[in-house]
């Protein structure tokens, strides 16, 4: 090969090659190097390498590369960064050897310079892909962590506080909170929220779509994505909404929020609240994390009613709501238990319904049905706080009452009976019931201690005494 062949060979390279003496200056740069850089050859030539470097790749040519370079002879693949006549950042791959005389002076340096524009392309986009791998894999996990903490959930609290723990925790936010549903609205059930969630809502319905809010857009929202527009003026009062809502979000420093609800079938029965101190947005895979998390919550939420409300069921009477024969004797005995140690006395209040069974026989059952409520909504009105109230069976009720002597105890009486002899309006107004009383008091100091069996036993006989004498009356015995 000629000397013009390779002279040739070497501007014509599709890479960039130069050619500095031993103090960097640049004697040699070939076209694609004068192309790619957009400096004329003549402004190349007898400049420094080093100048044709951005600042970072400045200091570690002169710190880092050239020592290596000088004192292997070579040094490949250096990443560095070149910047073009226009001010452009040109990425690129450098590999650099030096040529020496026979004393192993340098004599030059021999580099080539790669276009390294794609490959930092490929690898920021798998550096973003990895990192979206990274933390899809830690919210998915922290999904699967919260999940298996629902397990351990007996109670609404207990669940609430996990679920806005485990809500913070997989969606990385600064701050969660879980509301459920009541007649009344919503109600902060655990986290902390440094916005009231009605003020977030603003007035929307939240259905089974996440809502997303943020200070500076709201269009993420479902309501605004119905594509519905309002009456004039109700835009104009929605706008002003939005400013105040904006307005404390940024007072509460949240730039971003979403609210996930909790639904049962159709009906929303919760919601979770996710605080974050910046706008992110929502991808297709967090929306996904969202609406996971707040199924499984939902489900377990629907079970821990659902537990509630057998055993409910096992120790309440299902028409009246009042304590059933099982939860009375439990409630008795613990009473009694507690009139003996503390030597406080105890009342047993046995009420039965006069004219009850005229109505049951003359109307049908959902009459009986109404009356038995009625009666048991008045006894919850009448007796005091800490009383305990069920129905016995048929058309007869207990009331055991902690701490009451005869004098407190006649007094309750008096008042069930008063309410209960109340007219029936609606129900069955051409017919009145009443309530024949027999209470029954157990003073403890002094005495065998008693059983529920036996002041049970007292507390009837008292009350056919009042049968015997007329009905619609209290009868009272000391035990």
């Amino acid at each position: 090969m000629t000397t013009d062949d390779a002279a040739a060979l070497y501007d014509a390279a599709p890479c960039g090659l130069l050619t500095t003496d031993a103090d960097g200056r640049i004697t040699h740069a070939n076209a694609a190097l004068v192309a790619w850089t957009g400096f004329p050859r003549s402004e190349l030539l007898g400049r420094g390498f080093a100048d044709l470097l951005d600042p970072g790749s400045r200091i570690f040519y002169e710190t880092r590369q050239l020592p290596v370079l000088l004192l292997d002879g070579e040094v490949h693949e250096v990443a560095v960064s070149i910047v073009a006549a226009d001010g452009t950042r040109l990425p690129a791959l450098m590999n650099s050897t030096t040529v020496t005389d026979a004393g192993g002076a340098v004599q030059r340096i021999d580099v080539a310079v790669f276009d390294a524009t794609r490959r930092e392309d490929w690898e920021r986009q798998l550096l973003a892909a990895r990192r979206a791998a990274e933390e899809s894999e830690a919210r998915t996990r922290a999904l699967q962590e919260a999940s298996a903490a629902f397990a351990g959930c007996d109670t609404e609290d207990a669940l609430a506080e996990t679920l806005a723990i485990g809500a913070r925790r997989a969606f990385s936010a600064a701050g969660s909170a879980v509301h459920f549903a009541t007649a009344g609205g919503f109600v902060l059930a655990g986290g902390t929220t440094p916005v009231d969630l009605h003020t977030l809502l603003d007035g929307r319905e939240l259905d089974e779509h996440i809502l997303v809010l943020g200070t500076d857009e709201e269009a993420a929202d479902e309501e605004a994505a119905d594509g519905q527009a309002g009456e004039e003026a109700g835009d104009d009062e929605r706008d002003e909404g939005r400013g105040d809502l904006a307005a404390a979000l940024e007072q509460a420093r949240v730039a971003e929020l979403t609210i996930t609800p909790l639904l049962d079938g159709a009906q929303v029965i919760g919601a979770i609240t996710c605080f974050f101190g910046r706008a992110r947005g929502l991808d297709g895979l967090q929306t996904d994390l969202h609406y996971a998390l707040a199924r499984q919550a939902a489900q377990v939420l629907r079970r821990i009613r659902l537990q509630a409300q057998l055993e409910a069921y096992a120790l309440h009477d299902p028409l009246t709501g009042l304590a059933n024969r099982t939860l009375l004797r439990t409630c008795l005995s613990d009473a009694l238990d507690t009139a003996i140690e503390a030597h406080t006395p105890i009342a047993l209040v046995f009420v039965d319904l006069d004219g009850f069974k005229e109505i049951n026989d003359e109307f049908d059952h959902q009459v009986g049905d109404a009356v038995l409520r009625e009666v048991a909504s008045r006894l919850n009105a009448t007796i005091r706080q800490d009383d305990v109230v069920g129905r016995f069976g048929g058309d007869e009720f207990l009331i055991v009452c902690e701490g009451a002597d005869e004098s407190a105890a006649e007094a309750i009486a008096e008042r069930v009976r008063e309410a209960i002899r109340r007219p029936l309006a609606g129900i069955a107004d051409e017919r009145a019931i009443s309530a024949s009383i027999g209470v029954a008091v157990y003073r403890p100091a002094g005495r065998e201690p008693l059983s529920t069996s036996d002041i049970f036993r007292f507390a009837d006989r008292a009350m056919y005494a009042s049968k015997d004498a007329g009905k619609d009356r209290v009868s009272v015995t000391t035990i």
